[in-house]
């Protein structure tokens, strides 16, 4: 057990490196990968049961102890990112089903990877895994308005399909999740162990897929896709430490919200894209997992850097406060 614990918590800190190496693969063996893509939803699906499966009674509890966080994450995620996504499209002059993929990443909840982000940057986890579950549950009845309303600007949307398409990837499962965790009860703790790891591979067969479907379409226009992105993920950082800076929130606090707004469930994005319209439309999901988890986990450890430096200055600070009283008392 301790063995795989080391693993678990050696695959998650190194889930960037992972992710680049599955792009890459995909990239270059698109025939071995392609099969995957049709099993997209299938792997979502098995993402939100282990979500289910993890999530505890003290989850729904921080909901209310702390409800406005949680409420500003919701809201800053369902208001900023899809509105922020429609204005980067027309700036990057994308148009058409590309422009839609972008969207729809803007549209959809955070995802669970964001939680791993906050452990890394020694962020609230508790917060993030709530914000993440509040979000994940709205998104059957909000992403599909969303997609509708900005998407309508570039293509024909129909917002029933989304729906049903949703409730049954994200929603059934998370709830299939609860009820089986409630079933095993205390046997259920030792399954959560494992629960990171295997919702991170498969996240990456998410991504193995989508990239394969869509290798002729990065080669050709990727890197304006990635720069929209990358333009979109960052200002969801902006906009979180200027909104909570104005309320002279922790750093704690602005950190865990700021991943948790920033880092969208790409393989939903990706599998709604795909589903219900093309491969081009599952491109800024492929995109927006290689960018999401470099940079999340990049502003992890850069959190986690500095919070390790103000402790080290710390002690010198309290190290040379103590000489100094050391010298005074043997002075008098």
């Amino acid at each position: 057990m301790n063995l795989f614990k080391k693993f678990n918590s050696a695959f998650t800190s190194n889930l960037s490196m992972f992710v680049v190496l599955t792009a890459l693969l995909a990239l270059m063996f698109p025939s071995f990968f392609t099969p995957l893509s049709g099993y997209v939803s299938v792997l979502l699906q098995i993402i939100m049961f282990t979500m289910g499966l993890t999530l505890k009674a003290s989850d729904f509890s921080h909901v209310l102890k702390n409800p406005t966080s949680v409420i500003m994450v919701s809201a800053i995620q369902y208001l900023f990112m899809p509105l922020s996504a429609f204005a980067i499209a027309k700036l990057f002059g994308l148009s058409g089903d590309v422009a839609l993929g972008l969207i729809i990443v803007g549209s959809v909840p955070g995802g669970t990877a964001s939680n791993i982000m906050a452990l890394l940057a020694n962020g609230n986890v508790p917060l993030s895994v709530s914000a993440t579950t509040v979000s994940t549950l709205l998104s059957p009845f909000v992403t599909p308005l969303l997609i509708a309303t900005y998407g309508g600007a570039f293509i024909e949307i129909a917002f029933w399909p989304m729906f049903l398409s949703i409730t049954q990837i994200v929603l059934v499962p998370i709830l299939l999740g609860l009820v089986v965790s409630h079933l095993l009860g205390d046997k259920s703790e030792k399954i959560k162990t494992a629960m990171p790891s295997f919702s991170s591979m498969a996240v990456l067969l998410v991504l193995a897929g989508t990239v394969s479907v869509n290798r002729e379409n990065l080669l050709t226009g990727g890197l304006t896709v990635v720069l929209a992105v990358l333009v979109h993920h960052l200002l969801a950082y902006a906009i979180v430490y200027f909104i909570y800076g104005l309320f002279n929130a922790s750093a704690i606090t602005k950190r865990t919200c700021a991943i948790e707004v920033a880092a969208q469930n790409t393989g939903l994005s990706a599998s709604l894209g795909l589903t219900h319209f093309s491969p081009e439309a599952a491109l800024a999901g492929a995109a927006g997992t290689i960018v999401h988890t470099l940079v999340g986990m990049m502003f992890g450890s850069l959190c986690a850097k500095k919070d390790m430096k103000e402790v080290q200055e710390g002690k010198a600070s309290a190290r040379a406060r103590n000489a100094r009283s050391t010298v005074l008392q043997r002075t008098y």
